[in-house]
């Protein structure tokens, strides 16, 4: 009996989905090779609505909001901000001085238990002092 492999459960943010789009989906880059490899399933929160969708909507950039809008389609869980993820995210940034929003993410990719956390941050910032963690950390700056 064969068995299907385990996808890689993957949160990606915000810096990773801008740059899939700004590339195109189609040339060799890494946030264009993480967007498009089958062997992933992306966990996605509100947290990245909020900072992806706002700009392209009152721009009028089509193209962007629906880019970024199929990508929302397609995860295979939405995570919604909740008082225990908020808590948890105050803990990271009080802790680990990381920025507010990216605490909310490591907070949302903590509590959705994914496998890897992909971000364009460079390696040198708080983001990657944060110990503890239950997922790899990758950076593709």
């Amino acid at each position: 009996m064969m068995t299907t492999p385990k996808l890689i459960r993957t949160y990606l943010d915000t810096g990773v989905i801008m740059r899939g789009f700004q590339v195109g989906l189609k040339i060799k880059d890494p946030a264009s090779n993480i967007l498009t490899d089958p062997r992933r399933e992306f966990v996605v929160s509100d947290v990245l609505k909020i900072e992806l969708l706002p700009k392209p909507r009152f721009h009028k950039q089509a193209k962007e909001l629906d880019f970024y809008e199929r990508f929302f389609r397609q995860a295979v869980l939405q995570v919604e901000t909740t008082p225990a993820i908020m808590a948890r995210a105050i803990d990271l940034a009080s802790q680990f001085n990381v920025a507010s929003c990216d605490a909310l993410h490591l907070s949302v990719a903590i509590g959705a238990n994914v496998d890897e956390f992909i971000t364009t941050e460079k390696p040198q910032k708080p983001f990657f002092q944060v110990t503890g963690l239950n997922f790899q950390m990758t950076s593709i700056y």
